[in-house]
Formats: C-alpha cells, structure tokens, sequence
C-alpha cells in the first residue's frame, strides 16, 4: 500500500516534488486554500520529459488525519499555513519542511511540537510559466533529522521518485550554510536588480566583500569555524557557476511579492550579538520595496 503525502504551498518546488513523489510511488494529495475544485492537472516540463499529471486536490478545511506533509510555503509563511491543517496532524504526522531560511524551523515547532520535524532542501530549479512547471535542472536534495537519526522508511519513497537525493545526519549544517551563501548573494541581486554573476563585477565588489565578510563573523560566533573558513571563496565559486541565474529573492521583487530577506537575513541577525551594518541596511531596503502584508 502507498504512501499518502499531502503538499502544503503548490508553488514552482511543490509541483516539483508532486511529480517526483508520484513516480515514487506515493499517493499525492494537494492542500488547497479552497474547495474549488476535486483535481489539478499539473504539467511538468524537464529536459528529458514534458509530462501532464492529474492530482487530486483537498480543501485544508477538509478532516481526517494527514499521515505525511511536505510543506514548500515560503520560509515566512510556514507556520501560519501550519495552523491551516493543525485540526489534521497529530504526533504520528510526518512533516517534511522544504524551503529557504531558517526562521520556519521555530514557527512550525511553535505550531505543531508534538510532530517529527524533518527538514529538506534543494538545489534543483523550476519556474511556472502560467500552468506550466518547468525544471531549469535535477539539482541535490537533502533530507535529514536535527537529531542526526537514521533514515526513516518512508524516505525509499523519496529514493524512488527524487533524483540526486541524499540523507543527511548533519542536516542543521547544510541549512546553515545555505543560508549563509543565499545571505552573501540573494538581497544583493535583489536589492541592485541583478544576475548573480554580476556580483563578481568590480561595482559590486566592495559591498559583497562586506556582506560576506559579516556572515562569517556571525558563523564564527555560532561555532561554524569551518564554515566560515571556506565562506569567501565558496560565495564566488556560487557566483560563478550561477552566473546567468535570476535569485528567487530578485524574482520575489520582480514580481511584487513579499521576499524572505526576514527568514533569512533576519534570522542571521537575530544570531549575532554584535551590529552588523551592511546586513541591517540591506534587510531595511529589501523590507521598504516589499508590499504591504
């Protein structure tokens, strides 16, 4: 018998991993503000494929018991969509967290204690195109426990369906460390309106060298000495091979809507006991262009 997961936040990642759940073998189900309508065709277009699947939708007002959730919401959204399905989940309920940031990790334990919290992230690329999904590339995926346990059954679900997936026993790590590179090049290419690679440039270079150079001070003062040891040249190395990349920050902007510059430079504020200027002017300018919510 399969697995049921219900996605919560059926954005670019979410059809993404309802496709890739489906070929895994699980039954998906997805979480919908309304009872609109019963199904949802979600097309996905890859490299290798363009593939039409018809899944079905549920209402989050909807009862009965959720037994698996993925959660793809924005980081800032995360536990207010929570608390949408609370009545459905209980401690049996597996809850997969998948998005950029950290401030989510407090907000869902806030909301839901009792649940087994696994937290996820992905390089892999998708954007819509009105009702299309298309994936830039397979990207890595991570999934692993904060208590660096074994991984669950479920999990040959997901071995089944992702490509590139890896189970993590350091899982807090590798978040960290993404927030950290997302910190040094996202609200950058947001706040200048820019490509990644343009941040290499010499009208970037005394600015980013600053962003970079606080992180690390924050990394060091959490006790990621290793992280920050490599923070520099890794930051570019990212750049570089990313070059032509819109950030998700920049198209946040792009787009009118609300950015996760507060899950993510403000969470790495938060951690700091000393000011870190560049880091407040640049969550200040992102937080007066983003709309009011």
């Amino acid at each position: 018998m399969s697995e049921t997961w219900h996605i919560l936040g059926v954005g670019s990642i979410g059809g993404l991993f309802a496709h890739r759940l489906h070929h895994g073998g699980a039954t998906v189900r997805l979480l919908a503000r309304s009872r609109t309508s019963a199904n949802r065709t979600i097309r996905l277009t890859t490299p290798e494929s363009d593939q039409s699947i018809r899944f079905n939708c549920v209402s989050v007002a909807d009862e009965g018991d959720i037994s698996h959730l993925l959660i793809t919401s924005k980081s800032w959204a995360a536990g207010l969509a929570l608390q949408k399905v609370r009545h459905r989940i209980n401690h049996q309920t597996t809850l997969v967290a998948m998005m950029n940031g950290m401030q989510h990790i407090a907000d869902l334990r806030a909301v839901a204690p009792e649940c087994p919290l696994f937290l996820a992230s992905t390089t892999a690329g998708c954007h819509r195109d009105k009702d299309r999904w298309i994936a830039a590339g397979t990207g890595k995926t991570l999934i692993g426990h904060p208590t660096g346990s074994a991984a669950p059954t479920w999990f040959e679900t997901w071995q089944r369906g992702v490509p590139a997936l890896e189970w993590c026993t350091d899982i807090d790590e590798r978040l960290i460390e993404k927030v950290a590179i997302n910190a040094c090049i996202n609200p950058l290419t947001a706040v200048h309106r820019v490509k990644n690679g343009a941040l290499l440039s010499e009208a970037f270079k005394a600015e980013s060298n600053s962003v970079i150079s606080e992180v690390v001070a924050i990394l060091e003062e959490l006790g990621h000495t290793k992280l920050a040891s490599g923070l520099h040249s890794t930051v570019r190395a990212v750049m570089t091979d990313t070059a032509e990349n819109t950030s998700s920050m920049l198209s946040d902007v792009l787009a009118g809507r609300r950015t996760e510059a507060d899950s993510i430079l403000g969470w790495l504020l938060t951690q700091s006991t000393h000011d870190r200027p560049t880091l407040r002017a640049l969550l200040s300018q992102l937080q007066s262009i983003e709309p009011d919510s």
